[in-house]
């Protein structure tokens, strides 16, 4: 079998050295016994007698012949050849034993060489050869070489042979065959033996040689005689070559391997040769006859005809297929030959036969030898491989001297001679004789064989071989193997071409014909698994041989290989043998060397290859796709405004795709298809100008309806009820197995050519990197699939990060590309210029509808959610003008926070907190971490449910659908939406309004369309009453609250009908439970409550549009609604308090109607902690809207009480279960004591004692299980005891009376405005008497907790006149009738914008007097009442001057005289005064109510810098407006009761902002109202605002307000307030504004709980923003103090109130006074002194 061919890497086996071994003597292992023992003396008896002795009758002795043979070489002349005829034929007898045969041979050799030729004739010799003519006589070692003697001796070496030559001829034929058939038999032979053998075929055929050497021999040889001597040698060289060159001493099977023919050396010695030292060195049986038959040739070669050459070249073809070693690579430098001296002789003959006088017959045989036959056979494939290799080794003379050449000629160019003469030749001789032979006769070369090859090729892959292994090592590849070693040879000898130098398009055209069909076999074959193999892979090694030099082929260096031209379309045809790694490497060097762009002639076929490639849509392609894709992305924008270029691409694609199967699936990537065809479309109508008759379009119609037909096309997997659906967005927390690594220089062929046995020239190579793979899809990361149980947050595994080469981008089936392509086209004629024309807008108008249709026709989910992808992003600004809104489509979270709902968001809290983080562009905080953590989950969020159980599920039984067996039985689709969503389109210009589209026109017909969006929003309407798909249902219900709040989408009469419809569609479907009835199959843990949950937020959206809503019914029913959702889930419950906190301010009437009923459900449901926050923050909104609670009875407010209270029972049982954050729980206490505070004041007065002893009852209970009742609670009885029985104000205010009388200048002898002062401590009260200068005058100032009150009052049993006196007090009198005045003057009460620079009235008390009679004597009333609308400057004043209804009831002095709480009363007078004074003085500074300070920012249009706001001096009209309904504008100078909050008026401007009431008092910190000074920073504005936990951001910026514009250590809470629809508020002068709506939005820092009833944002009135806003500063600030306290909720500390500050220190100072008084001895009974003698304690 011929060896396997490996041109390089491999060197030749040393060979055995048989040269130097003593030769054995000839006779050395036969059996003769005179080896072992003495000569045997011949017997001594005359020649008769020993032929008598001899002849027969007589018995042959062996000593008689040896003595007769003696006899016969010494005596002469000898007998007659009649005489020994007889014993000759005896004893030559087969018959005889070897012994006495060989005996008769030397008789006979003896004989006539001791005869001379007069003596002996032509007769005897013929007489004597034919004892040699026995065909049956066997060949013995003992035998043979007396016979041969014989034979040379009878016919004298071969001079007498006359008329013997055929007889001659046949008898060496047969002793020849005789010997060498032992060689090759199946038992071997004793080495003896063998080597006997081999001797004997060696001897034999030489002397054959010999004979044909002798011209008169062979002219006497016939044609006949010829030929059957070559049949000799090629019937002896068969049989040898079949001999396995590893088994030369064994025995052989009967059934010859062709793979095991391969001949490793060409003197195998065996295992056991060493053992054998009397036998000679063995030869290969093929080393012995090619040797002689080598020798035979070239002896008889010139002499023989044309027509024996079919005898000749193809037994040389084999041996050299035999003997055939590695060549080396093509080189001018001569390289140690490795090659055995058999095989350059036949090289060296068929070399001489190719270019002597035969080569054309010798071509034709070649040619012919190059086929398979009939049927194929080791010997053809032998035939075929040999005639290869020396087709291959004459291309190798013919590259070796094209390369000597070009060397040459390279060399005599580098200098010249002045006369033009080359210079520093320096050139071997040899290489002279490379480049120019001797021999003229041109050598062959590839391209004259190029054809006969490709049909060789053909023909060997076609032919079907006896006993076929499916793997690839089948015999008949050898052949294939050795064509793709001659390319090799070329591929080598063209990468040694200089870069100057042409390379030969038609040789390498050559190379690629032959190249294509050899990849054509390879395509065909198998694994020994039976599966494709794969080119460049570490398995390859596992394949045949020619595989792999094929590989190495393919593997060639794009970047600098000369087959480039040909080689990149060759490996697109056999890309399913290649990896996605080296298809992708491919598809990059073909960009980076513009053969996929019109500057390569063939880009077009290349992108038909491109696109024929199988499976380039399927996973296996990932790569491949991604980098085809993106290629064709950047050529077609190349191409895109050259038509010449770009029309026949798009067609080509066009057509490719229409003839894809509808069921094939592609990923996001195939989507530049699409926007391919979408791209045609529009720029062929825009070609055509309008002209419908036209190519361009008809195609571009031809595509439109393609477009539309597919999208509306059902998908496989749709039908399928049990096969789960592809994901367009992975969420499984499986990671998927990663993708083959992309080939990189060390690792693919294509790339690099480190594996191949041609290593690349030395140039500078630049290696392309593989284009980076989409994330986004998963980007992020997976949460766990519906149909998985839930994991518990312990045991949840940690989301790893998914192998940067193997991303999952979402699948993309043809229905959805299509809807790509539609929502391109549509893109571009409305966000471009192209809208300007009315053609396009025609267009546009029309795909719209289309868009619009689908959401309803189209058979595909997926095609369908699509749709709903890119219409739920549609927006329009407040001139109705249509834009995309990307990234910031969500920028409040709220999608992200219904998806959460329903477990479509990432569950690691890692990746809910950057989502969050990455869907609110302006807020510093994740929302996704506590506030959804916080809440407890619904059974669709796929979390465990709360360990707190609301006690309504088992008050209220869960409304739950019934399904029908049917539907149930079938199996929930996996998810094919998730957060964040990975868009398979995008949109060029993101938020960029259309010119010409709209969404109405309220000012009639203009240049441009209204889009139909009343049918989109009809559409809607009917998913959510109809769908049967929750991921359709779902979807909508999830997007579509965010797309309704921008209201200026749906405007008009016709989307006020359908808004009113939706209304109702979905207040029915949550009231009858219809709503998702039609849902078939639904997700594990998802029932329709879930659905009923996210409908609650388009429920709340809808809010916004109560004036399409005027039928109070409606109204009404909406509200019933949101009661009923009470009673669902947590999250249900959430949204509807926050809806129901909403309408308090929007539907007054409606919430007016169900308010009973409503805290009726409170009162159910207030048992679950975690509701806690929006149940105390709907109780806060409703208390402070008088008109909601007017008609309360006894029985209501107890329900509102009783539900504050029972969370003061949660937190003072407050444990490590509980499922909220103790910050937070700390602001559910202070705000369930405000919300007592609050409610109570709301009761008419002479009611409110009713209401004490249920609210006692519960703060005990909130205490029980205590020593003593907590400081917040005594704070509480002490603020009942306030305001049980009076409105008055927790601190006094100055008055005229109390300043006239109290005012020391006043007095005419005295400068101490009292007499005598004592204290006393009553409980924890601080009682004060003073006896004021004036007669009869008393004042009493009582301290407490909460408040400090003061009477001052006369004792009417003074006389007001004593008894002479002389000077009567009539200041008293006037000042009694004036009591009723302030201490301003008359005038000072103004508008907004007064001041007054005249003095303090406290230094003119005698002008104010005078003018006080005046005005009594006028009978006029001096003070004006306030403007209603724009109100007070407050300057100076209390919070009296709140104009609310004060009245005071009797027990109201009592109480506040007592020493309640303290039963019975204890009175304990405090003797150290200056004691006193300083608590007086400290306890006086500490506020009476609670303090809040909050900032206030307007933003203009394009500003978004802390600089640019905070210099601001002024807003737009609807921030004005929203000011002064906020606060009261009050006059900082002269300010002594009301909270400034820090500002002085000398450097923060002379006016405030200011809010408060009997509980509390908020201070603005308004930007605008502060003076700018040249300062760039602000410097003075943010050292105010900069402190404020809170702060009101009004946009008008038209941007998102970031959370961190201003940076400030205090970052915790932002109110920003902006229109709903992007735009500023224009500057209306009329009122209009007033029906505009605005989007409120919290902004919480990293960490913060939700705690206000605002969610994700709220939209709300004019009318009433600053009510809500009001509400919200107040809240937030006292959930900001704490959080701030606890250290961002880190620890457990309790906050101190101003209340609980107040009572801390009475109580320090009723310790401070007890102790330091002096003991009163106590007496028993009533009889004591110490009992009676009062002067003790008074």
């Amino acid at each position: 079998m011929p060896p396997q061919i490996k041109d390089a890497g491999r060197t030749s086996r040393l060979r055995s050295n048989t040269t130097n071994f003593v030769p054995f003597n000839w006779r050395r292992g036969r059996t003769d016994p005179t080896s072992a023992t003495a000569p045997i003396s011949p017997p001594t008896m005359p020649l008769e007698a020993l032929i008598e002795a001899l002849s027969p009758p007589a018995v042959p002795s062996l000593a008689h012949a040896r003595a007769l043979c003696s006899a016969l070489a010494n005596k002469a002349p000898n007998p007659n050849l009649a005489k020994i005829n007889s014993l000759l034929a005896s004893l030559c007898s087969s018959e005889s034993p070897p012994a006495l045969q060989a005996a008769g041979y030397d008789i006979l050799a003896a004989y006539w060489e001791n005869n001379g030729a007069a003596v002996l004739t032509t007769a005897d010799r013929l007489s004597c050869l034919s004892l040699f003519l026995h065909p049956a006589v066997p060949w013995l070692p003992e035998v043979w070489e007396s016979r041969f003697k014989a034979l040379v001796a009878i016919i004298q070496s071969g001079a007498e042979t006359v008329g013997m030559e055929s007889a001659l001829l046949k008898v060496l034929r047969s002793w020849i065959e005789g010997a060498f058939d032992g060689l090759v038999r199946l038992q071997a032979p004793s080495p003896e033996e063998r080597f006997e053998r081999e001797r004997s075929v060696t001897t034999l055929t030489a002397f054959l040689t010999r004979l044909v050497s002798k011209p008169e021999f062979v002219s006497r040889l016939s044609e006949h005689d010829t030929s059957e001597v070559l049949e000799l040698w090629v019937k002896l060289i068969d049989r040898a070559l079949l001999v396995p060159t590893d088994d030369a001493f064994g025995g052989f099977s009967s059934q010859t391997d062709l793979l095991s023919l391969k001949r490793t050396s060409s003197h195998g010695r065996h295992h056991s040769a060493a053992s054998l030292p009397q036998a000679g060195p063995t030869k290969h049986p093929a080393d012995i006859i090619v040797d002689a038959y080598l020798q035979y040739l070239d002896t008889r070669l010139n002499a023989l005809a044309p027509l024996y050459l079919e005898m000749i070249l193809p037994l040389l073809f084999r041996a050299l297929a035999f003997y055939a070693t590695p060549l080396p690579r093509i080189s001018l430098t001569p390289s140690e030959s490795h090659q055995h001296n058999l095989e350059q002789t036949i090289v060296g003959l068929l070399s001489s036969l190719v270019t002597g006088p035969y080569s054309s017959t010798c071509t034709n045989l070649l040619k012919r030898c190059l086929f398979p036959a009939a049927q194929i056979s080791h010997v053809n494939i032998q035939t075929t491989v040999g005639a290869l290799k020396t087709l291959r080794a004459s291309i190798r003379e013919t590259l070796i001297t094209r390369l000597a050449r070009a060397y040459i000629i390279r060399s005599s160019s580098v200098e010249y001679s002045p006369a033009g003469a080359p210079t520093h030749l320096n050139l071997e001789r040899e290489l002279m004789k490379r480049a120019w032979s001797k021999d003229d006769s041109a050598p062959w070369d590839l391209i004259r064989f190029r054809t006969v090859l490709c049909r060789a090729v053909r023909a060997w892959a076609d032919k079907e071989q006896d006993g076929r292994d499916e793997v690839t090592s089948m015999p008949k590849e050898l052949v294939l193997d050795e064509i793709a070693a001659i390319l090799k040879d070329v591929v080598q000898a063209l990468d040694q071409k200089g870069e100057s130098e042409e390379t030969e398009d038609e040789e390498i055209s050559a190379v690629g014909d032959i190249l294509r069909e050899l990849v054509a076999y390879v395509r065909q074959t198998k694994t020994r698994d039976g599966n494709p193999i794969t080119l460049f892979s570490p398995q390859l090694g596992e394949t045949s041989p020619f595989v792999k030099d094929v590989s190495a082929l393919l593997g060639q260096d794009l970047n600098s290989t000369p087959l480039f031209p040909i080689l990149p379309s060759i490996l697109l045809s056999c890309s399913e043998l290649l990896t996605d790694g080296d298809t992708a490497n491919l598809l990059s060097v073909m960009s980076e060397r513009q053969s996929l762009t019109p500057t390569s002639p063939s880009w077009l076929e290349h992108w038909n290859d491109i696109l024929s490639i199988p499976d380039l849509y399927s996973a296996s392609r990932l790569m491949t796709r991604q980098v085809a894709m993106d290629i064709m992305s950047s050529v077609w924008e190349f191409v895109k405004d050259i038509s010449v270029y770009r029309k026949p691409l798009a067609e080509m694609i066009f057509q490719f795709w229409r003839q894809q199967t509808a069921g094939d699936m592609e990923d996001a990537t195939v989507t530049v298809i699409w926007h391919i065809l979408g791209d045609e479309v529009v720029l062929r109508r825009v070609e055509a100008a309008g002209d419908e008759a036209s190519a361009d379009h008809q195609l571009a119609a031809d595509i439109l309806a393609f477009l539309t037909s597919i999208a509306g096309e059902r998908q496989d997997d749709d039908d399928d009820d049990d096969a789960a659906s592809v994901r367009t967005a992975e969420i499984s927390t499986n990671v998927s197995p990663p993708l083959a690594p992309p080939t990189t220089a060390a690792t693919s062929p294509i790339i690099s050519r480190a594996q191949s046995v041609y290593p690349p020239k030395e140039r500078e190579s630049t290696i392309p990197s593989v284009m980076s793979i989409l994330s986004t899809l998963t980007s992020g990361n997976p949460a766990r699939s519906q149909s998985q149980p839930p994991q518990s947050a312990a045991t949840e595994p940690r989301v790893e990060s998914p192998p940067p080469l193997s991303p999952v981008l979402p699948p993309v089936s043809k229905t959805m590309g299509a809807v790509v392509a539609l929502v391109s086209i549509f893109s571009q004629l409305a966000f471009t210029a192209l809208v300007s024309t009315q053609s396009n807008r025609e267009l546009a108008l029309r795909v719209f509808r289309t868009l619009i249709d689908l959401l309803e026709s189209a058979e595909c989910i997926r095609a369908r959610l699509m749709v709903l992808q890119f219409m739920m992003r549609l927006r329009v600004d407040r001139d109705h003008r249509l834009y995309f809104s990307g990234t910031d489509y969500d920028k409040n979270g709220q999608i992200f926070s219904l998806a959460t709902l329903i477990s479509r968001v990432p569950r690691s809290a890692a990746s809910a907190d950057q989502l969050a983080h990455d869907h609110d562009p302006h807020s510093a905080r994740a929302r996704a971490v506590q506030e959804r953590n916080g809440r407890r989950p619904s059974r669709g969020r796929g979390g465990h449910p709360s360990r707190i159980e609301s006690r309504s599920r088992s008050r209220t039984a869960p409304r739950i659908v019934s399904q029908p067996a049917s539907i149930r039985r079938l199996r929930a689709r996996d998810p094919i939406w998730a957060i964040p969503e990975t868009l398979p389109f995008a949109i060029g210009e993101s938020g960029v309004a259309s010119e010409g589209v709209m969404s109405y026109d309220p000012s009639g017909p203009r240049q441009g369309i209204v889009l139909p969006l009343s049918t989109y929003l009809s559409k809607m309407v009917d998913i959510i009453e109809n769908e049967k798909e929750w991921e359709i249902l779902s979807y909508v219900l999830c997007h579509f609250p965010t797309q309704l709040a921008n209201k200026h989408l749906f405007c008009g009469p016709k989307s006020r009908v359908v808004l009113g419809r939706l209304l109702t569609v979905i207040c029915s479907g949550i009231a009858g439970g219809t709503l998702a009835m039609n849902v078939e199959r639904w997700p594990e843990n998802i029932v329709a409550r879930d659905a009923h949950g996210l409908a609650y937020h388009t429920l709340t959206v809808l809010i916004s549009y109560k004036r399409c809503f005027p039928d109070l019914h409606i109204q009404h029913r909406l509200v019933e609604v949101f009661l009923l959702g009470l009673s669902g889930l947590p999250s249900t419950i959430k949204c509807c308090l926050h809806a129901l906190s909403l309408s308090a301010f929007e539907l007054q009437p409606s919430m007016t109607r169900y308010a009973s009923r409503i805290l009726e459900k409170l009162s159910q449901i207030m048992s679950n902690p975690a509701m806690a926050v929006d149940i105390i923050n709907f109780l806060a909104i409703v208390g402070s809207i008088n008109s909601l609670h007017a008609n309360f009875t006894e029985g209501d407010y107890k329900m509102v009480f009783g539900v504050a209270l029972q969370y003061l029972q949660h937190h003072n049982h407050l444990d490590d279960t509980m499922p909220i954050s103790w910050a937070l729980s700390q602001h559910v206490r202070i705000m369930s004591y405000y919300i007592v505070y609050l409610w109570f004041l709301a009761v008419r007065l002479a009611d409110r004692h009713r209401h004490v002893k249920f609210i006692s009852r519960q703060l005990l209970l909130a205490n029980e299980g205590r020593d003593d009742i907590d400081e917040y609670t005594e704070v509480c009885f002490d603020w009942l005891a306030r305001y049980t029985y009076a409105s008055a104000d927790p601190r006094p205010a100055p008055s005229m009376l109390g300043e006239i009388v109290m005012n020391p200048s006043m007095q005419r002898q005295s400068t101490e405005s009292a007499i005598s002062e004592k204290t006393w401590v009553a409980g924890n009260a601080v009682i004060t008497i003073r006896t004021l200068k004036k007669r009869g005058w008393v004042e009493v100032l009582t301290r407490r907790s909460s408040g400090l009150t003061k009477f001052l009052c006369r004792a009417e049993n003074v006389p007001m006149i004593q008894l002479g006196d002389v000077d009567p007090d009539f200041v008293s009198v006037v000042a009694t009738l004036t009591l009723d005045q302030g201490l301003q003057e008359p005038d000072t009460a103004s508008t907004v914008g007064a001041s007054s620079n005249e003095p303090p009235l406290v230094s003119r008390p005698c002008l104010v007097l005078q003018q006080s009679l005046v005005a009594l004597g006028d009978g006029e009333t001096p003070v004006s009442k306030p403007d209603s609308i724009t109100g007070y400057v407050w300057s100076g004043t209390a919070p009296s001057q709140r104009r609310k209804d004060v009245a005071i009831l009797p027990s109201y002095f009592a109480l506040q005289l007592s020493s309640y709480p303290d039963i019975p009363a204890t009175l304990h007078q405090v003797n150290d005064f200056n004691r006193a004074a300083k608590f007086f003085q400290s306890l006086d500074r500490m506020p009476t109510i609670d303090t809040h300070k909050v900032g206030i920012m307007y933003v203009a249009p394009g500003q978004n810098s802390e600089g640019e706001i905070l210099r601001n001096s002024h807003g737009s009209p609807a921030y004005s407006r929203f000011l002064e309904g906020l606060a009261r504008l009050i006059n900082l100078c002269g300010q002594v009761d009301v909270y400034a909050g820090g500002l002085d008026p000398d450097e923060d401007g002379e006016y405030a902002y200011a809010w408060w009431d009997d509980i509390g008092q908020i201070l603005f910190h308004t930007a605008t109202l502060m003076p700018s000074s040249d300062d760039v920073h602000s410097t003075n504005k943010k050292r105010h605002i900069g402190n404020d936990y809170v702060r009101i951001v009004w946009n008008d910026s038209g941007m998102p307000y970031r959370f961190d514009t201003l940076v400030t250590q205090f970052q915790f809470v932002n109110i920003v307030i902006e229109p709903h629809s992007r735009g500023a508020i224009a500057a209306f002068s009329n009122n209009q504004h007033e029906n505009e709506y605005f989007k409120v939005i919290v902004q919480r820092a990293p960490g913060m709980s939700d705690f206000t009833p605002i969610g994700d944002f709220k939209l709300i009135s004019a009318e009433n923003l600053p009510l809500l806003v009001r509400q919200l500063s107040l809240l937030t600030d006292w959930f900001v103090s704490i959080f701030q306290h606890t250290q961002n909720d880190t620890v457990r500390v309790e906050i101190t109130t101003n209340w609980v500050s107040r009572l801390q220190a009475i109580k320090r100072f009723r310790m401070q006074a007890i102790t330091s008084s002096e003991p009163v001895p106590t007496e028993e009974g009533v009889m004591g002194q110490t009992y009676r003698d009062f002067t003790t304690a008074y």
